[in-house]
């Protein structure tokens, strides 16, 4: 029995992190669901959530003013959360240059305001990104020809991360991962998720919206259910820093999966494959069953631990999972080793599960995380 729980471990651990994207690839080449993108200049309300950015608005909005799309066709929104510095001062002295300043008064949360910009928002196309991500130049232009294809409910722009020198270090590497991950879901079926920072989505689908709920993550689910896919354009790039500070870092990985784990429950019918099939198992193996991977490292690590001292095989196993739990405590104590690449990989891997730990903790905790402050990039 214990060797049969280390292997179905080991065995779904594998699959979360390497199975799966090989199983999305291998199914490309049997089933591939093509986007037929055009040119497609419909008109599009461009919103913007912000709390107390003053040093960084001003760069969003001529980021936002610089783009490759139809003035008369772009209408750029900024929902204020209850700033306090001169967020809203700055926001309103681009009102000559068509750039609307929705207020809201108090905190109540990015989500909530991206809600309240949907309901303000004059265009059928809508898209949602955040003050500290910027667009390339032809970036909204790509995103909204997507929906030329009337199948085309939500489509998530390409995330670039920055790291810098100080940046976390792995943050480029797992968003690649993601990248590649939503790559090959968009050419089976539908994306799971989509980029926070940066995505578009029909009004229609926001009607019913969740004022204390990640966007980015329901809304695929409601274009599924509604018969719609959810898509990604590698073409449509929104960049952005990585936080400097390693700890601010893992308490927003905290945040986002605390988000997504409400989410799900919410809409946990998904997972049933009797209803949902493929997307169903999409689900499950990109989200919940990566939330899961710390627990499956735990009983893997445990039932290693007994079964050590049976064959030759197993303490070799448990040898090579300990050091890399010790190379990921050597980065942690010594920081600069966290950025050579020998280093980098289980010090990031370890950071990320434990962070999902956490979240387990908060989530089942009730902690919901509706307020947010601006992560230092």
């Amino acid at each position: 029995m214990l060797e049969v729980i280390f292997w179905a471990s080991l065995i779904f651990a594998i699959w979360t992190y390497l199975g799966y994207p090989l199983s999305l690839w291998l199914a490309s080449f049997i089933s591939s669901k093509q986007v037929v993108r055009r040119e497609y200049l419909p008109n599009v309300t461009l919103i913007v959530t912000a709390y107390n950015e003053e040093k960084r608005i001003t760069e969003k909005i001529e980021n936002s003013l610089g783009l490759d799309y139809p003035r008369g066709r772009l209408e750029i929104l900024i929902v204020s959360d209850g700033s306090t510095d001169r967020t809203e001062e700055i926001a309103r002295g681009y009102a000559d240059r068509g750039v609307r300043l929705l207020s809201i008064h108090g905190r109540h949360g990015k989500h909530y305001c991206q809600g309240r910009g949907t309901r303000a928002a004059s265009a059928d196309i809508l898209v949602l990104t955040d003050a500290t991500t910027f667009l390339k130049q032809d970036a909204v232009r790509n995103i909204v020809r997507n929906f030329a294809d009337p199948r085309i409910g939500c489509v998530s722009g390409m995330d670039e991360a920055q790291s810098g020198e100080s940046g976390q270090p792995g943050e480029g590497m797992y968003v690649r991962y993601e990248m590649l991950l939503r790559k090959l879901e968009g050419r089976v079926g539908s994306l799971v998720g989509v980029s926070g920072s940066f995505f578009a989505v029909r009004k229609e689908l926001t009607d019913d919206w969740l004022d204390d709920m990640s966007s980015d993550f329901y809304l695929p689910i409601i274009a599924y259910i509604r018969g719609y896919r959810a898509a990604l354009d590698t073409e449509a790039i929104g960049s952005y820093q990585v936080a400097q500070a390693p700890q601010k870092e893992f308490r927003r990985k905290v945040r986002t999966v605390v988000h997504g784990m409400a989410v799900l429950a919410r809409f946990r019918q998904v997972l049933n494959p009797f209803n949902y099939g493929s997307f169903a198992l999409q689900m499950f193996s990109h989200k919940l069953s990566r939330w899961l991977v710390p627990f499956y490292l735990i009983i893997l690590l445990a039932t290693n631990f007994i079964l050590a001292s049976r064959n030759e095989f197993y303490l070799v196993f448990l040898m090579a999972q300990l050091a890399f739990y010790g190379l990921a405590g050597l980065a942690f104590l010594i920081r600069p080793l966290a950025k050579l690449a020998f280093f980098r990989v289980p010090f990031y891997f370890l950071m990320v599960n434990l962070s999902i730990l956490v979240a387990w903790v908060r989530f089942l905790n009730g902690k919901d995380y509706v307020l947010w402050e601006p992560t230092a990039r």
